[in-house]
């Protein structure tokens, strides 16, 4: 098989970027060593946003995006088709709190100075938007309707029902093996279990595996230990379906430690925490995973009473997806330094950035130029590189 890029992994960042590739023409073929969409993209929270990417403005500018090529997107194809939901987002904060108050205020300054839309809510505001959730007197919001839900394994698979239909290459339960290029250090092609595909162009998007697979795909083992990109294990509490109407919006807060709530599309809750997360990392045996997972459903029945609690843990899915996190919390992306035709993306907030980055590295594979927005995101800001 000979093609013009091959695209190493099937999460959303790897399919997406295969879809943009694709629509200038390149021939594509997408090598995935196991299902598409059944990693990380399968155990994510899944909340597109820019809203809470305000300390960097390229960074935010990125992730914003990310948002508007959702919309465009949906314009395109319609929302039901790509598994996206446009509830909006709710940050919760208490006047009581002032750390956290201030940090929320800060946050929508900072948000309404780079240009997103967002609107503060007063308690009687607040109350009218999410009628069912419990919040106290001193209470108040902000409110961010541009932010979106998504059905990531949806997404990806329609990306991939695209990229099939303009003649790319699918490869699933496929490993990459090696690159291989010419004497001058030019990728001539991809060796993999199911033989050699011949390319110029190779786009690793394997996200937390990065390190690895640079490390067998190159031969050089430093990448596997030293690469700037570490592993974050995060839980996902997925309840079964609740009262309509209960969480009309994605809901964070900060009161009493950090808390997401996420209304999915097939009526139950997602909830998670990054203090929770802290302490998979520590331990993720199941009794723990359990035990964690039950706190977060009494989180979310002091929230909303209506909620059954910890009744409904059994029904409960629990999954603890790891993401890729680079060690300056920005993304990776573009042109691997001193491999020519190699490219790759590694990033957190991956669901946010799968179109914005997808479309730039697209670009730059095809006109070989670096797009202003990649600029400060390449390999080369960071020791070693």
């Amino acid at each position: 098989m000979s093609v013009d890029v091959v695209v190493i992994g099937g999460g959303i960042i790897g399919c997406t970027a295969a879809y943009y590739l694709a629509k200038k023409g390149r021939s594509i073929a997408i090598v995935e060593k196991h299902s598409i969409a059944g990693g990380t993209t399968a155990r994510n929270f899944s909340w597109i946003n820019a809203s809470t990417k305000t300390s960097d403005a390229d960074y935010h500018h990125l992730n914003a995006l990310g948002v508007r090529m959702y919309a465009d997107l949906a314009e395109k194809y319609g929302p039901a088709s790509l598994g996206l939901g446009g509830t909006g987002a709710i940050g919760i904060a208490r006047r009581s709190e002032a750390a956290t108050y201030v940090a929320m205020q800060n946050q929508a300054r900072t948000l309404k100075e780079l240009g997103y839309p967002v609107e503060w809510l007063d308690l009687p505001a607040l109350r009218a938007l999410e009628p069912d959730i419990t919040f106290s007197g001193d209470t108040e919001g902000l409110l961010t309707p541009s932010d979106k839900s998504l059905d990531a394994p949806m997404f990806s698979r329609f990306m991939i029902d695209q990229v099939r239909q303009m003649g790319g290459q699918v490869m699933e339960h496929c490993s990459a093996l090696e690159i291989v290029v010419d004497d001058d250090g030019n990728a001539t092609g991809l060796v993999t279990d199911q033989g050699l595909i011949k390319t110029s162009g190779i786009l690793l998007a394997v996200g937390p595996d990065t390190p690895e697979v640079l490390g067998r795909l190159t031969g050089y083992d430093g990448f596997a230990t030293r690469f700037p990109v570490r592993k974050v294990p995060g839980l996902l509490v997925s309840t079964p379906r609740v009262e309509e109407g209960l969480v009309r919006h994605l809901l964070y807060t900060d009161i009493g430690g950090e808390f997401h709530i996420f209304p999915e599309q097939g009526g139950g809750l997602r909830l998670a925490s990054d203090d929770v997360d802290g302490q998979v990392i520590e331990d993720h045996s199941p009794e723990h995973i359990r035990d964690l997972a039950e706190g977060l459903l009494r989180r979310m029945k002091s929230m909303a009473p209506k909620f059954a609690g910890i009744d409904c843990l059994d029904s409960c899915s629990l999954s603890v997806g790891v993401r890729a996190y680079p060690d300056d919390g920005k993304s990776i992306a573009g042109a691997l330094p001193g491999a020519g035709g190699v490219f790759m993306i590694a990033t957190h907030s991956g669901i946010t950035l799968a179109p914005a980055l997808g479309s730039l590295i697209a670009e730059l594979i095809v006109d070989g130029v670096v797009p202003r927005m990649l600029r400060p995101f390449g390999l080369e800001r960071l020791p070693g590189f």
